[in-house]
């Protein structure tokens, strides 16, 4: 049995193996596949909506704390984009497509906010219907003069 004790080769101490990454299963009713296809497809969503979360913590100058939130955040991720490669090499296609749907919806919703931001920002600004005062390329910069990105690295990253 994998899980009984093992002897360490060079002193003699006992070491214990834990199973503790995955735990495999064997889906054979369709209440099963229902629930890993759900399981699955809010797994890619989620893991859209953290990436855009962590595009979302800006880094500052003299704010150095916000290098942990990012960084744990990130560790967040790849795990779940780990997971998701892990369940997509299997043979079985449709596991596959799910998968791809999922990654899809996630990316949605992403744009979907990064929308409504945009269009936030530029009715604080107060230039929606006018030209005169200035462009819309123009006004998609912050509140400090920046220019807002507009495409992130994390959101980009592909899955696996």
């Amino acid at each position: 049995d994998a899980r009984q004790h093992l002897v360490s080769r060079s002193s003699g101490e006992k070491s214990v193996y834990l199973g503790l990454v995955f735990k495999a299963y064997t889906l054979r009713t369709d209440s099963q596949f229902a629930l890993a296809y759900f399981f699955l497809i809010m797994l890619g969503i989620v893991e859209r909506l953290l990436s855009l979360g962590i595009d979302c913590i800006r880094d500052k100058p003299g704010q150095p704390w916000r290098i942990l939130p990012r960084a744990c955040s990130y560790f967040v991720v790849t795990m779940i984009r780990y997971v998701l490669m892990i369940a997509i090499m299997s043979p079985y296609i449709p596991m596959f497509l799910i998968i791809c749907l999922g990654l899809t919806l996630g990316q949605i919703l992403v744009e979907i906010i990064r929308y409504i931001l945009m269009i936030r920002r530029v009715k604080q600004a107060g230039l929606v219907g006018n030209d005169s005062s200035g462009s819309l390329k123009d006004s998609l910069l912050d509140t400090n003069g920046h220019r807002m990105p507009t495409r992130t690295n994390h959101v980009n990253e592909s899955c696996c």
